[in-house]
């Protein structure tokens, strides 16, 4: 549930959602809602982001947003995700969570080529699968139920010194997302992941970084550039990169909270600080990651094509039919 995803982070959600600091303080200040001059504090009772105001009420996180930006449940709920990544965080209780990540090293496989991961990631736009992924037949829980074993993408998250800390897994069924409340999870990191990533392709002094590990692939597709993922935004701001790094290249997400965007020029400020090239890439509609940009311009392209050279069209559809594929890149329209 994202109540327990949120627990204990209110404040960096909220900071992430551009709440000034002033506001999240537990003791008495002037009000951001009704403007009360010295009735109101933020108590953050057992880490659920709870508030009290003399005047105009109490309320938890998840009220604080809507009233404060004017949104229903809905919304707000979907903003946060966009704060914390869509990741469901796995705590395994009274266990070493190495016990768990051992079994999950033991069942990992290379990818194969006919397997329901590669036509699932086709699917979403992306040609690259490097062998850094892997896969491997897992049981997804729900709620502490076994519903049944699916085939995961399995990817270790790692430290600058190649340190792993803990999994990501995404769950798939029938070469799609698995239908459920976390098709995505972090499993419980053995050391703290902050600054951490997945690398996606060996580290070079020129590198690209993203979000999400899909997006990450896409840009790969697009810049052919050694890629890391940060996993969400919060961690991207926070990346902690090798020495090696002198150069990179930050494909943020346009996100209409502005999370993402934050995100990455926080990281780019760092970087330049320590005397690395830094470039922010945003795709250009608000809304959208750099998957999402990509996918979208190929199936422009494609239209224009349709357009402009209809026999051509007719013969390059027919070939993707053949492949069994929707993916094409056409570097020069006629």
């Amino acid at each position: 549930m994202i109540s327990d995803q949120t627990r204990g982070r209110w404040v960096d959600i909220l900071v992430g959602l551009g709440v000034d600091v002033r506001h999240l303080q537990n003791k008495h200040a002037p009000c951001p809602f009704c403007g009360g001059k010295n009735r109101y504090r933020f108590d953050n009772r057992e880490g659920n982001g709870t508030y009290i105001c003399g005047k105009c009420g109490s309320g938890d996180g998840f009220q604080f947003i809507q009233k404060m930006f004017g949104w229903n449940f809905a919304r707000a709920a979907k903003e946060i995700r966009l704060i914390i990544g869509e990741c469901k965080k796995v705590v395994v209780k009274k266990k070493d969570p190495r016990y768990g990540l051992k079994k999950i090293a033991q069942s990992s496989r290379p990818i194969s080529s006919d397997s329901d991961l590669v036509v699932y990631l086709n699917s979403r736009g992306i040609n690259s699968i490097p062998d850094s992924l892997k896969e491997a037949d897992l049981y997804y829980f729900e709620e502490g139920i076994k519903t049944g074993t699916f085939p995961t993408l399995v990817s270790l998250v790692t430290d600058k010194n190649g340190r792993g800390l803990t999994y990501h897994l995404t769950y798939t069924h029938r070469q799609q997302k698995l239908k459920c409340s976390a098709p995505k999870k972090i499993m419980t990191p053995v050391y703290p992941i902050k600054g951490g990533y997945v690398e996606l392709y060996p580290v070079e002094e020129h590198i690209a970084v993203a979000e999400g590990i899909e997006t990450a692939l896409a840009v790969r597709d697009l810049t052919e550039l050694p890629v890391l993922s940060s996993l969400n935004a919060q961690n991207l701001a926070a990346l902690d990169l090798p020495d090696i790094v002198k150069k990179v290249d930050i494909y943020g997400d346009n996100d209409k909270s502005y999370c993402g965007q934050r995100a990455a020029y926080t990281l780019a400020e760092r970087l330049v600080r320590k005397g690395i090239e830094a470039t922010v890439k945003l795709p250009p509609v608000v809304g959208e990651d750099w998957l999402d940009y990509i996918v979208k311009d190929r199936k422009l392209t494609l239209e224009k094509v349709k357009e402009t050279n209809p026999e051509f069209h007719q013969g390059i559809t027919k070939l993707m039919d053949v492949f069994g594929t929707d993916q094409v890149t056409i570097t020069e329209v006629a």
